[in-house]
């Protein structure tokens, strides 16, 4: 009983650790807070007044937000202890809130609606695609350095998905909601590069 409660009480003592902020972890999560707030208008700006299509594809606020995010994270002008609070908030929301997205998104899931766009031809059109986004991901991911399976899922199976609710239905079923922002890139900017060069590609047959 004594051994027991000693555990409790050095469990309890962790647990209080943990919850515990200092004043200048107050300062660093408000900061990247702000950091966040500022990107994401920023990038609204951007998509619904300054750039909203480019090419003639609509640009997502998300996809400027990230594109932002990689700019200044390239730049290197983001302090550390802003970046470590911002990487510690991003696990936060995807442990607490992922979990509720996938249940919101299976309960809403359509499946008659599922069933009637299983033709033969829908099914080889999407198998094909989803085989070459894999593979070809991949292989540029490795080339350029990246791991080939985190490559594959965020690059490839997130561009052909149906987006932000596809993005967390693969990356939990891979156990890779880390790499969310990586993924609404791939949705976001790399469905509008695809549809433009489908469009430009189509515009010889129809």
């Amino acid at each position: 009983m004594r051994r027991t409660a000693a555990v409790s009480e050095e469990a309890a003592g962790k647990k209080i650790k943990i919850l515990s902020l200092t004043e200048n972890d107050r300062v660093d999560y408000t900061g990247a807070l702000l950091l966040c707030g500022t990107i994401y208008a920023v990038g609204r700006l951007f998509s619904k007044v300054l750039l909203p299509t480019v090419l003639g594809a609509q640009i997502h606020t998300f996809a400027y937000s990230i594109i932002f995010v990689v700019i200044l994270a390239s730049l290197g002008i983001v302090p550390a202890n802003i970046r470590a609070a911002a990487k510690n908030m991003q696990g936060f929301m995807v442990s607490v809130v992922g979990l509720m997205c996938m249940v919101s998104m299976g309960v809403d899931f359509d499946l008659a609606e599922l069933a009637s766009a299983c033709s033969p031809a829908n099914l080889l059109i999407a198998f094909v695609v989803v085989l070459g986004a894999i593979l070809g991901s991949a292989l540029v991911g490795k080339l350029v350095g990246f791991y080939p399976i985190d490559a594959a899922v965020t690059a490839g199976l997130c561009m052909a998905n149906r987006g932000g609710s596809g993005d967390i239905a693969v990356l939990g079923a891979a156990h890779r909601l880390d790499l969310i922002s990586y993924a609404q890139l791939s949705s976001r900017v790399g469905g509008g590069i695809v549809l433009i060069i489908a469009s430009f590609f189509f515009s010889f047959f129809l």
